[in-house]
């Protein structure tokens, strides 16, 4: 077998590895996308919990049909809203990569507490990363 031939099948061997390893991450090897769309109404979230996988990408669209904004935010992943709160009859997206496990509250109007899962107005979001 002279140079030219082992050059060629060793360049056909890596373009193989190559589209391969770019299947496999199409076809399920890279994170996964999983959105939540949340309703606000009446003090309340519909629905009220959420779960999702370490590793997964987590998006949470948020329409508020109350007429008081309401605060949102997951301190542990850096993520919020914009401004911190949905408008009253507004929307809001909030957006964080679920890269550790976590049972919270993400419903922070009164304050965060993530030992309690309820705040002062019974508004509840639980947030559970598994």
């Amino acid at each position: 077998m002279n140079n030219n031939t082992q050059i060629t099948i060793a360049s056909s061997i890596i373009a193989i590895g190559l589209i391969a390893a770019a299947l496999l991450f199409t076809l399920g090897g890279g994170p996964r996308t999983k959105t939540f769309n949340i309703v606000m109404e009446n003090n309340r979230y519909n629905p009220s919990e959420i779960v999702a996988s370490v590793g997964d990408r987590v998006i949470i669209n948020f329409e508020n049909r109350d007429l008081v904004d309401h605060g949102v935010a997951l301190p542990q992943f850096n993520a919020t809203v914009p401004g911190g709160h949905v408008p009253a009859g507004g929307t809001a997206r909030m957006e964080f990569i679920a890269d550790r496990p976590i049972d919270t509250d993400a419903a922070v109007c009164g304050g965060p507490n993530p030992s309690d899962k309820t705040d002062e107005h019974g508004e509840e979001l639980i947030v559970r990363v598994i």
